[in-house]
């Protein structure tokens, strides 16, 4: 048979949908009347994946483990989905080749959901409700498809002058790509200088603020709690989020010196300090206890800075150990230990504030006997 004529992949035996979990992507079957069958991967019209594999005596082609190709790809290209399309380009003739496009959403998660109606439905991440310091801020990702109202709504709740007081407003957008993704970035400053317009001359205190586009929703609560863990992680959705719990910190410095005996004096010729960080939180509710799971688990962690222009600047922080035991039970309170420390190897010293009037600038403290 001429290669202009073979029919090569005659199905796909395994159904899966559009837009798909690259947890939950399946392993495929295939049919083929040849005795091997050259299959390709493209993501972006970019080859990212070939392989030849032999067709067994019923016919049949079993290609596996696919799901963790695509979450490679998108992790080396911090992407949350990516349009990816399976070939077989061993058959001359163009139109008889066989070739199933796709989209697959990034999830390290198995979800319960299909993939479109998910995103459909929910921002990318698990919580419908957070906290919220108010120097930090947080990013509010989700996925588009073409044609959808993507109004992106807003409610807040404040006291003005000591009056609780409520406003809201939106933004009005459609969406004229294939499939896109979006960030709404929300910060308890923002909120409050766009309730100030309104409000001149006022004292605002935000109590809480929430957004919404379509059926997504999230709300966030803020607070001006003290001793505050605030990170950046890269969450089940392969996007940054902002990790905030209350808790105690215990900073913990390890020294090892290395000594060798020289002219009958023993010297140190080696010292390395390891400075970690235990952190023990406080009673988690029931959706942060799963939520939190992800941030230990994370493949990158960064530690939030305030000052710094973007979460890139920000220093990378390995979560060295943690003790996650998460009860059902509705009198034991779940609580969350984990230690981390920086990425680099040079110890840190906090920096120094010190009042500049006068000739005493910094208090001095006794030492208790």
């Amino acid at each position: 048979m001429s290669a202009n004529r073979r029919r090569m992949i005659v199905s796909l035996n395994t159904w899966f949908s559009d837009v798909v979990f690259t947890s939950t992507f399946p392993d495929l079957e295939l049919v083929s009347d040849q005795g091997w069958e050259q299959l390709e991967l493209w993501a972006e019209e970019q080859l990212i994946f070939s392989v030849n594999l032999y067709v067994n005596e019923n016919g049949r082609i079993y290609w596996t483990n696919l799901g963790q190709v695509m979450e490679q790809y998108m992790i080396e290209n911090q992407l949350s989905f990516a349009s990816f399309s399976l070939r077989d380009l061993t058959v001359v003739v163009a139109e008889n080749r066989f070739r199933r496009d796709f989209v697959a959403v990034f999830s390290s998660y198995f979800m319960d959901d299909y993939a479109e109606a998910f995103i459909e439905e929910n921002f990318l991440t698990t919580l419908s409700a957070k906290q919220i310091s108010t120097l930090a801020y947080d990013m509010v990702p989700f996925i588009s498809k073409k044609g959808e109202d993507i109004t992106s709504r807003h409610h807040v709740v404040f006291y003005a002058d000591g009056v609780l007081e409520a406003m809201d407003w939106e933004t009005a957008e459609t969406e004229e790509k294939d499939i896109a993704l979006h960030n709404i970035n929300v910060s308890a400053k923002y909120y409050v200088s766009e309730i100030q317009e309104s409000y001149p001359g006022k004292e605002i205190k935000l109590l809480s603020f929430s957004v919404s586009v379509g059926p997504r929703n999230i709300t966030y609560y803020v607070t001006d709690r003290k001793n505050l863990t605030q990170m950046f992680f890269i969450n089940a959705f392969n996007v940054f989020e902002l990790f905030e719990v209350q808790g105690i910190t215990t900073t913990k410095t390890k020294v090892e010196r290395d000594t060798a005996v020289v002219n009958h004096r023993e010297v140190f010729y080696d010292r390395t300090i390891e400075k970690s960080y235990e952190v023990q939180t406080s009673a988690l509710s029931s959706p942060v206890k799963d939520w939190v799971e992800q941030f230990l688990f994370s493949p990158l962690v960064k530690m939030f800075d305030p000052n710094a222009d973007s979460i890139n600047e920000m220093a990378e922080i390995l979560i060295t150990e943690s003790t996650c035991e998460i009860s059902n039970s509705n009198t034991e309170l779940s609580k969350v230990k984990f230690t981390w420390k920086y990425a680099d190897v040079y110890p840190r010293i906090n920096s120094i504030k010190r009042k500049t009037e006068g000739s005493f600038s910094q208090q001095f403290e006794f030492q208790f006997k």
